[in-house]
């Protein structure tokens, strides 16, 4: 603990005023930036336009997304400042106020040393009135014809720089503290709309720690108890997308870390960190050496107490030297009152020579720069007339000399902890990467390197944070063992894995397939390959996420709710008119809101009231975005991509072949048919063929008869009639033979071709139906289904070396102590700028001590002043719950 007499600031004031800062930001109506930051040590002031213009884009963030997403505007966001217990006077309470008027919006971000300093409600006031006056100097820029970027901008900022000290003493005068208005707005004034439970943690990777949001455990939207009409139109005013919901609940809990880490760079006053780089120089020309090692820490322990023993002599010495000079009343040039200090110090017993005299110089040098810096003049002037700027930086000489044996212990100590543990980090390092191991194991060595590289920082952060002091290094690498230990239980690597790691594998793979040998160029498949990956990437990280807040869009809501009542229209059908008639938005946005409107029909019921629908929908938006985010639900996506389109061509290839069915089926009559016919002619055919044959044969038979029928006529007829008389006897009389009748002849079969033709007529030849072209596939299915298979065969891979790897991690992590120790004799401590950026850090820039913790966010509709919006924060170990309602105010 600090003895109570010890300094920590010249005084009260100057100690208040330490603990205070005013940063104003404004965007005039042209829309330049211009700045202004005082307050909180001397160098913040020096830097007024890098710090102001560095602020500016933090805070514009917010407010410009919850102007584009819900039209509202913000008034306020005020953190509480956690600290390390200590005497030094500390910022209690951030806050940021903005206001617009005459078309230029201004904003502070706002230091106070005290919580309920600077009320959101009173300095709001204050900022509508200096916009307006900013708003009128640019008028009268204008008007008068100036050059606005070589002299406009410049009158500006002047005017800024006035009106920010204004503010600034003001605010130190408690002008802006308590307002009856703030006190009228409370929780339970206000509907609330939607409660979010946060995971968080105290992130000591950074410097000044802050909160880091983990992730959301829930997300619950509410219905006050109201009739349906009234909480149709309540709609109208609620707190609905995505992007707002994001910047409440996440953005604006870090920001506070973020503001603090600008202003933190320059918070500090010029006169310590000069006296603190002397001293360090003095130090190391003392001990003769730039950088000691651990094993030289013991045998150097008494000379470094030499050092601090004189140093505090030598600053009670200087102390008197000065006061002398200053009651000489000399009247001289800056250059001869440096001189006659000098001359002081060399005849004066206790500093006229060694280490004391070596450090009383450092020190005159250092508070001559001071002086120079006060009064820029080359003229004579009274020592008197220096009173005030060598006593400050006499007040900063004593206390560093009050905490430098301290801080030089702890940063040996911590240094030496730190470098240890960092160098065994990085020979496990050097030994993994030696083999050759894959792209799947790279990123997630990577990744839990990094991750064990920024536990390890956390745990010294936080050790300097709660004001905790060691004497022994290995006492303290034991602590923090101990901490990386059990941090290390908690890593779960798919909080630490994005798609993007998965995308960057599949990347890595694409190129190693699909590489022109000795090129870097990819082939076209590769290409295309590597394309899809981007678009699907725009898909996830821009389209969904315009979707969820076009559809959930304020103006689009109210116009729906307008028709719902005045119409009676259908919420879906309002939807899909709105989808339709969005503005020019690509295929994949259409093609995805649509689908949107389709889930959302399933989800809903007839028997649902209009808020009830209303309010389905905000679930349903909400379920889908918060979905997208993780690998395992982006495969899932580049799957149902994939296999939607595989579906598609299948369902077009089913199309196909019910076709080709039905063609098949009337072929098949078609075949029948003229089988039939063919069938009929060949009968026909062999019917008139079989009656030719018969007809033939007969014909034959006919013809043999007819020869023999005129073989045996033409004997008859060679035959006499009667017989001969022979002599002496009577004559007798013989008849002629009968005769037969001739063979008939057969008749010949009737020409086959009139029944032939009857037949063909009768069953004409038909032609069969040729099948259709089997359709072809889109030609990008191909590339979706390789890009499906090898992002989930990457995912996979992923989730079976995790176990591998964790398990690798964790044997390390259980060594690193005892091979931090083995290799502290290697080790190196600089004792020069390591040790002044050290100091830097621990005492001299105040702010690093600080960690903020979201309060409190003021909203206003701007349409509607009495609107106001309250969103409340409310901790608990390792849970953030954010509470989002609205008022009018009364």
């Amino acid at each position: 603990m600090s003895d109570r007499r010890d300094v920590q600031a010249p005084s009260t004031v100057e100690a208040i005023r330490m603990a205070s800062a005013s940063v104003l930001g404004t965007s005039t109506g042209l829309g330049y930036p211009i700045g202004s930051a005082i307050g909180a040590g001397s160098m913040l002031e020096q830097h007024s336009e890098s710090v102001s213009m560095n602020i500016a884009p933090l805070i514009f963030s917010i407010r410009d997304t919850l102007m584009s997403s819900e039209g509202l505007e913000l008034l306020s966001i005020e953190w509480d400042l956690d600290r390390t217990p200590g005497p030094d006077v500390l910022p209690e309470q951030l806050v940021v106020a903005g206001g617009v008027e005459g078309g230029v919006g201004s904003h502070v971000c706002v230091l106070s040393w005290e919580k309920g300093v600077v009320d959101p409600f009173k300095i709001d006031d204050y900022m509508k009135v200096l916009s307006k006056k900013i708003a009128d100097i640019e008028s009268a820029v204008i008007n008068n014809e100036l050059n606005y970027e070589l002299e406009g901008l410049t009158v500006m900022t002047q005017f800024a720089d006035r009106l920010n000290s204004v503010l600034f003493v003001d605010m130190l005068d408690r002008r802006f503290q308590g307002s009856w208005d703030s006190l009228q707005v409370k929780p339970d004034h206000v509907d609330v709309d939607l409660i979010a439970k946060m995971i968080v943690a105290d992130d000591f990777t950074l410097q000044p720690p802050g909160m880091k949001i983990l992730g959301r455990k829930s997300l619950e939207f509410k219905l006050p108890n109201e009739s349906d009409d009234k909480l149709i139109a309540h709609f109208k005013r609620r707190v609905l997308t995505p992007s707002a919901i994001e910047a409440l609940t996440k953005v604006v809990p870090e920001t506070g870390q973020a503001l603090l880490n600008e202003l933190n760079y320059y918070a500090y006053a010029v006169e310590e960190s000069e006296v603190v780089e002397g001293v360090v120089n003095a130090l190391r020309d003392f001990l003769g050496l730039s950088e000691v090692s651990l094993a030289d820490i013991g045998t150097l322990r008494p000379r470094i107490d030499e050092f601090v023993k004189n140093l505090g002599e030598s600053v009670n010495a200087l102390e008197h030297i000065v006061e002398e000079h200053l009651s000489s009343g000399k009247l001289i040039t800056i250059e001869n009152h440096k001189s006659a200090l000098t001359s002081a110090v060399s005849v004066h017993s206790d500093v006229s020579s060694g280490i004391k005299n070596t450090l009383a110089l450092e020190i005159i040098e250092r508070i001559m720069n001071s002086v120079s810096r006060e009064f820029a003049v080359s003229s004579e002037i009274r020592a008197w007339e220096l009173k005030g700027t060598m006593r400050y930086a006499i007040a900063y000489t004593k206390r560093v000399s009050q905490y430098f044996s301290k801080e030089l212990n702890h940063y040996l100590v911590t240094n030496a902890a730190r470098k240890a543990f960092f160098t065994a980090l990085r020979d496990f390092k050097q030994e993994t990467l030696q083999d050759d191991i894959g792209s799947t194991d790279l990123t997630l060595f990577d990744l839990f390197y990094a991750e064990v590289q920024a536990q390890l920082n956390a745990a010294f952060s936080k050790e300097a944070f709660e004001g905790s002091q060691y004497d022994d290094f290995k006492q303290l690498m034991g602590v923090v063992t101990r901490k990386l230990i059990e941090s290390f239980k908690t890593i779960d690597v798919w909080n630490l894995i994005g798609f993007e790691n998965v995308a960057e594998i599949a990347r890595n793979e694409i190129a190693l397939q699909y590489s022109i040998a000795e090129s870097e160029e990819l082939t076209d498949h590769g290409k295309s390959l590597m394309t899809l990956l981007d678009v699907f990437q725009n898909l996830v990280s821009d389209v969904i996420p315009d979707v969820a807040d076009t559809l959930l869009s304020k103006p689009l809501v109210r116009r729906i709710i307008d028709k719902m009542l005045s119409e009676q229209t259908n919420l879906v059908a309002e939807l899909e008119g709105a989808v339709e008639g969005a503005g020019e938005r690509p295929d994949e946005w259409r093609k995805e809101a649509l689908e949107w409107v389709e889930s959302f029909k399933t989800a809903l019921d007839d028997s649902m009231s209009g808020p009830q629908a209303l309010l389905t929908l905000l679930n349903s938006i909400h379920d889908i975005v918060g979905e997208t985010v993780t690998p395992n639900a982006m495969v899932d996506r580049a799957k149902f991509e994939a296999d939607q389109r595989e579906q598609e061509y299948m369902a077009r290839v089913q199309v196909w072949e019910n076709v080709c069915r039905v063609i098949d089926q009337e072929n098949d009559a078609i075949r029948a048919h003229n089988a039939k016919r063919e069938e009929l002619l060949t009968q026909k055919t062999q019917q008139y063929e079989a009656r030719v044959r018969e007809y033939e044969v007969a014909l034959k038979d006919y013809m043999e008869k007819l020869e023999r029928h005129r073989a045996d006529q033409a004997a008859i007829a060679a035959e006499p009639t009667e017989s001969p008389e022979i002599p002496g006897t009577p004559g007798t009389f013989t008849p002629a033979p009968a005769t037969t009748p001739p063979p008939l002849e057969p008749v010949k079969p009737l020409a086959i071709d009139a029944e032939l033709h009857e037949i063909r007529t009768q069953y004409p030849v038909k032609e069969e139906k040729s099948h259709p072209p089997k359709p072809d596939p889109d030609p990008s299915l191909k590339y979706f289904v390789e890009l499906r298979d090898l992002l989930q065969s990457k995912l996979d891979h992923l989730k079976e070396r995790e176990k591998d790897m964790e398990a690798t991690f964790a044997k390390r992590v259980l060594r690193l102590q005892a091979e931090g120790i083995d290799s502290a004799s290697v080790i190196g401590l600089d004792i020069g700028d390591e040790f002044v950026e050290y100091l830097m850090g621990s005492k001299v820039r105040g702010l690093g001590k600080l960690l903020p913790r979201v309060a409190r966010v003021f909203l206003r509709d701007p349409k509607e002043e009495r609107l106001l919006y309250l969103v409340t924060f409310e901790h608990r170990a390792g849970e953030l719950t954010v509470s989002v309602g609205n008022t009018f105010l009364r």
